[in-house]
């Protein structure tokens, strides 16, 4: 039986234990295919004894990858799906890596981010909802070419990209609105900052144009429940008359829910309400909201396989997936 040890086996320490090279076992570690199927056997007992952990350091210094993604989220108040993300990575190999600008970053520090980011071991980026109008130069010029995928965020011409299509789910809810026979239809939008939230507000404004109604009123939030909580109460408060309102997020509605709960409105009763992003607990909102789905799991599924795609051939061409949300129609929405 092999002698314990308090110092860390190395890949040396293996090889002597299984009787074999220490080229073999590095051959064992990366997968090789050129191994004997006995010797595999060999030095994976030898490695399970003597708890052998492989360098990440070394092996990458070896091989040129870390098998790490990183991602990079442009603004702070994005819903990143970052454990779907982890899994999918996880499952291909990959450790994930998070970096977060906030929404009044500068150019500077944007770069200054990008620096020291591209001066690791980083094999792929994932880039999400960036608010920048990037060109496709400038991206590529940041990223010094490691391969990247944008997420969500304006589209840019030749850049892969996975996109939740923000002009269709809002079609989706004025419709359902409209169709429920409501005519004066309130909005707390996104900050105007965000392209999702300008997206969406240009398509409220279109289909109550479209049916011949007078939009408003409308306030700018900023996708927050305190800011949409007293923007609501503003509302009530002046006098401003609405049977339904859209807000930009699921969080903005739960502060508008309780504006109105507070004003001695009921919900759908006297006033309808609508999220966006189909956050896990809105089911539980009272009453549970209705709001537009986005694949979270879709689209960091996507993103994934298309960022390891490009890792393994970065000259690859790829479409630009754009994922189709869904309204989940709820309790807080009623015809009038």
């Amino acid at each position: 039986m092999h002698e314990k040890t308090h110092r860390q086996a190395t890949l040396h320490d293996v090889a002597r234990l299984a009787n074999v090279s220490h080229q073999t076992v590095s051959r064992v570690i990366n997968n090789s295919p050129n191994v004997a199927d006995e010797t595999r056997v060999r030095v994976l007992a030898a490695i399970n004894e003597l708890h052998y952990r492989p360098n990440r350091a070394a092996r990458s210094l070896i091989t040129g990858s870390s098998q790490t993604i990183q991602v990079v989220i442009f603004e702070e108040t994005y819903l990143t799906p970052i454990p779907a993300i982890v899994s999918e990575a996880n499952g291909l190999g990959y450790r994930v890596g998070l970096s977060v600008l906030p929404h009044e970053h500068t150019p500077e520090e944007m770069r200054e981010l990008f620096d020291d980011l591209t001066s690791r071991l980083v094999d792929g980026f994932l880039l999400f909802d960036p608010q920048e109008n990037f060109e496709s130069d400038e991206i590529r010029l940041l990223c010094r070419g490691i391969p990247f995928v944008q997420m969500g965020g304006d589209p840019v011409e030749k850049i892969p990209a996975v996109l939740i299509d923000h002009e269709a789910g809002m079609r989706q809810v004025m419709d359902h609105l409209l169709g429920l026979g409501h005519r004066k239809i309130a909005e707390i939008s996104g900050p105007d900052r965000v392209f999702d939230a300008r997206v969406r507000h240009r398509v409220y404004l279109e289909k109550m144009r479209v049916a011949g109604l007078e939009p408003g009123p409308s306030c700018e939030g900023d996708f927050g429940a305190d800011t949409a909580y007293h923007h609501a109460l503003d509302l009530l408060q002046g006098g401003a008359e609405f049977s339904a309102i859209v807000c930009a997020n699921d969080e903005s509605a739960l502060g508008v829910l309780r504006a109105l709960h507070q004003c001695g409105l009921r919900v759908p009763e006297d006033v309808s309400v609508t999220g966006f992003d189909d956050h896990p607990p809105v089911r539980f909102y009272e009453p549970p909201l209705t709001t537009v789905r986005q694949d979270y799991a879709e689209m960091s599924r996507v993103g994934i396989k298309f960022l390891v795609d490009l890792i393994a051939e970065p000259d690859l061409v790829l479409p630009q997936k754009i994922l189709e949300p869904q309204l989940i129609i709820r309790e807080s929405t009623r015809a009038i």
